[in-house]
């Protein structure tokens, strides 16, 4: 039987992958070792390669034979030794064909190896990490600014841009054009939560005049975030009612109308809503800094120098990425 390079790159994979061909043949296909000697107790042989009763037990282990009712009877164990044997035979047989030198099948099982690697030490040392209620209500308490959810608005907007250098003319026909904005945005009323398509016909707003000009949420205390004209967000402010307008606004760069669509008040969660999502952060980030020391060692261990200028020298392979011109975001839907 002759094995093509993915077939024989598939059968080192599975061997490895189900607890490795050195595990119950006693020696590295792969790497050519000498043949082994003989165990006392074995349970099948390949070629020269041995299956050992201890290794075959410490499979069944592995594949839940330490449940109730499994590898009860030969059968299941002639089931189990047959895939073992299969599995090895494969093994075999990739190495006679050669395969196991072409740069992909190596690749594949560099990384199977150093994954069975990582799974012996570096799974080990992380099993020890704990989180304990203490280490939880400190957290909390250290951090409990970022668990209060301030109180926020969330606006819409019209905007007639007007140029700081224009005419008073033009600014008083810009106020003029949204003061009649504003009176037909009263007659929307609740059915409507923001402006509808008024923001369509009057804003100049690319950003918000295909979604009724909804700005967005703005929260207590954030002035310094928006960058929006200030005016907006004074007005913002200053209202209570949803659904209510403000005033026509003259700003920096042309007249506004804001209207407040929705509010939620400021909300604090309380240690028992948090804990478990505090000890899941605590428990990862535990995780990453056992990792990162982890690597760091092993990296000091082997002995690593890389080379900026060689890495900065080497050009992408492919063409840069292409943007996607943005479609206007539809137009949120109409509440009433």
């Amino acid at each position: 039987m002759k094995l093509t390079g993915m077939t024989a790159a598939l059968a080192l994979l599975g061997a490895f992958a189900a607890g490795g061909a050195a595990g119950w043949l006693g020696a590295h296909a792969v790497d050519a070792a000498p043949a082994p000697k003989a165990p006392e107790q074995w349970v099948a042989r390949i070629g020269d390669q041995y299956i050992s009763a201890e290794a075959f037990v410490d499979e069944m282990k592995r594949r839940g034979g330490d449940r109730p009712g499994q590898f009860q009877d030969m059968e299941q164990k002639r089931s189990l030794l047959d895939d073992l044997v299969y599995r090895a035979a494969l093994v075999k047989a990739a190495e006679r064909s050669g395969v196991t030198a072409e740069p992909e099948v190596r690749l594949a099982l560099d990384q199977v190896i150093a994954n069975r690697y990582v799974q012996g030490t570096l799974r080990d040392a992380q099993r020890e990490v704990s989180v304990s209620d203490e280490d939880v209500a400190s957290y909390y308490a250290e951090h409990a600014e970022e668990y209060t959810v301030p109180a926020r608005k969330r606006i819409a907007m019209l905007k007639i841009a007007v140029a700081k250098e224009a005419a008073d003319a033009d600014w008083q026909a810009a106020t003029h054009r949204m003061e009649d904005a504003r009176a037909r945005a009263e007659k929307l009323g609740a059915r409507v939560p923001h402006f509808g398509a008024l923001a369509t016909e009057f804003s100049d707003d690319p950003a918000t005049r295909h979604r009724g000009g909804v700005i967005g949420w703005i929260a207590e205390g954030n002035s310094g975030r928006y960058s929006f004209d200030r005016a907006v967000l004074d007005a913002a402010r200053a209202l209570e009612a949803p659904g209510s307008l403000s005033k026509v606004l003259r700003g920096e760069d042309g007249v506004y109308l804001v209207r407040l669509v929705e509010s939620e008040p400021r909300q604090s969660r309380s240690l028992d809503q948090l804990a478990s999502g505090i000890r899941q952060r605590l428990t990862q980030d535990r995780l990453r800094e056992v990792e990162s020391e982890f690597r760091h060692s092993l990296m000091r261990q082997v002995g690593v120098e890389v080379r900026e200028s060689a890495l900065a020298a080497i050009a992408p392979v492919g063409p840069p990425a292409r943007t996607t011109p943005q479609q206007p975001p539809a137009m949120p839907q109409d509440q009433g």
